[in-house]
């Protein structure tokens, strides 16, 4: 018993210092744009915020293989009316089981244009399998904020990887929304020329959504494991109201799942079609 006790303190000991090390690993390292992306990766949102007009020149419009890879290379450079702007849309796409998923953020504008925004690790072509969260956690991605087309990011999910994805119109006043935005693309801005880690935990659209919220601001609020699985993070906006509560969550959740069939890829209808 005494030798299994000491082999338990000896392992507890070691975790710890793995940990320490990794800590400082990651606190030594310096992120850098300079690298071999991957090719949805490899060319940055140029943003540029003059008064009421957004102008975005690489908005990426891909289109992909069922192996995840590229299919068809396409940026267009797109012009948004800030006076034009509607309001936001939370997308939560499932790809693994208990609470495991991506969220994203679609900002509507008039004439059914639509701006995704989703934050991601930058991969390397060296990550032939994928991103690693537990090495996220410590430094070994950078950031970069995706703006795409939704025939892209949601695309992408929903219609090539065959992910659930839950769409809710967020019932969140414009003081938040419209300048949830703009941080964004201010972000993103600064990435061109200041790159920083990824963390899907700290760090993403449904972090930067909840940090304009004076609910959030103790600890005990961000660890809730709604948060930290964003999986379950639509039972949180429920419960603050942030999404449709006229209904039971159940059938509002029911309600949000995006139907791939009823609409292609190529359909110009494509945004409209999967809101029905």
């Amino acid at each position: 018993m005494r030798k299994l006790f000491k082999l338990c303190k000896y392992l507890v000991l070691l975790f710890l210092l793995t940990i320490i090390l990794l800590v400082i690993i990651t606190i030594l390292r310096t992120p850098s744009n300079t690298g071999d992306w991957q090719k949805q990766f490899q060319i940055l949102p140029q943003v540029e915020l003059n008064q009421d007009t957004i102008s975005i020149q690489n908005l990426r419009d891909f289109r992909w293989n069922k192996d995840d890879t590229v299919a068809k290379v396409h940026y267009l450079n797109k012009t948004y009316q800030l006076s034009q702007f509607k309001q936001a849309w939370y997308g939560i796409s499932h790809f693994g089981d208990n609470g495991l998923a991506h969220v994203l953020l679609s900002f509507e504008f008039a004439n059914d244009e639509y701006l995704v925004v989703s934050i991601e690790a930058r991969l390397q072509n060296k990550d032939v399998e994928g991103y690693n969260p537990i090495a996220g956690l410590f430094g070994a991605y950078t950031q970069t904020i995706v703006l795409a087309t939704e025939q892209d990011v949601i695309g992408l999910r929903t219609h090539v990887r065959g992910e659930p994805l839950y769409l809710y119109k967020l019932e969140v006043p414009e003081i938040y929304t419209k300048p949830l935005l703009l941080n964004f693309l201010r972000k993103a801005q600064v990435l061109n020329y200041q790159a920083e880690f990824y963390n899907s935990i700290i760090d993403n659209c449904m972090t930067g959504l909840l940090a304009e919220s004076h609910q959030f601001r103790g600890l005990s609020s961000w660890i809730d494991k709604r948060i930290l699985l964003p999986g379950n993070s639509d039972e949180l906006a429920y419960e603050l109201e942030y999404i449709n509560t006229d209904r039971s969550f159940v059938q509002t959740r029911k309600d949000a799942l995006i139907n791939p069939s009823s609409t292609t890829l190529e359909d110009p209808h494509f945004s409209k079609k999967i809101r029905l």
